[in-house]
């Protein structure tokens, strides 16, 4: 009897794994694709630009790209498989800009940006993804949702701490899920030893996009509240009127 359950017992294993196999319920790797979520065209604008550095004797600017600037716009010229070009302009209250252009391979990373700031990355990345295909690369530690340049979009986050001889490196960047662009970023620096002290704070936010189209406010159609009110008593005053003539005219006739 022994022998009899424990043959029908791998027959049944048997069936259920040849279902499996059969409807394609067999478990597999995700492989993650790096392919460019933007096209050629596609534009940025971020208008709420920020950075202060203070120190003794730096040896460079961790911000110094951001220093003065009122707001910046990267516009999407070609996007040829892996790699994006850019134009990536600086516009300063004075009314001079700053123009480069810059090629980005969203696969490896590699490119000739001039920040350290990765303005555009693969698009429907999700955590924990990394960043580029590399396993030294970072990994997105979030996928959530938030509202950027008047939208409400999934977005993905890498928050990290860095640190740094004699100091640390407090980094939060975030990129539209979707397409990959940047859409923001916060950095704090502060690094102090026998020969300088340092302290660098930057941050940037996008103020407006055409990678999205923005959604119908409904709203603006309906009247406004004291417009409502107005109507209703104006209703209710034509009402008692109406009641009041009508009471009269039976008073007359009796």
């Amino acid at each position: 009897m022994t022998g009899v359950l424990s043959h029908s017992h791998n027959l049944i294993i048997l069936i259920l794994a040849s279902v499996l196999l059969l409807y394609g319920l067999a478990p597999a790797s995700a492989v993650t694709s790096y392919k460019p979520g933007v096209k050629p065209g596609n534009s940025a604008t971020y208008g709420q630009v920020k950075a202060d550095w203070k120190s003794d004797l730096a040896p460079f600017s961790p911000v110094k790209d951001f220093l003065g600037a009122s707001s910046i716009t990267v516009v999407v010229v070609n996007v040829v498989e892996n790699n994006v070009t850019a134009r990536q302009t600086f516009n300063y209250p004075n009314g001079t800009t700053r123009s480069i252009v810059w090629v980005e391979d969203v696969e490896s990373g590699a490119g000739n940006m001039s920040s350290s700031v990765a303005w555009i990355i693969a698009g429907s990345l999700v955590a924990p993804d990394s960043l580029y295909g590399s396993s030294s690369a970072e990994k997105i530690g979030r996928t959530v949702q938030g509202s950027y340049a008047g939208s409400v979009r999934t977005v993905s986050i890498i928050n990290s701490t860095q640190p740094e001889p004699g100091g640390f490196c407090k980094f939060l960047r975030v990129w539209d899920q979707n397409t990959g662009i940047l859409l923001g970023f916060v950095l704090n620096y502060t690094v102090s030893n026998g020969n300088y002290h340092v302290s660098a704070s930057a941050s940037m936010w996008m103020t407006a996009t055409n990678l999205w189209v923005l959604p119908q406010r409904t709203a603006a159609l309906l009247p406004p509240p004291i417009f409502g009110l107005a109507a209703f008593f104006a209703v209710i005053g034509s009402a008692s009127a109406y009641a009041l003539h009508g009471k009269r005219r039976l008073i007359e006739d009796l």
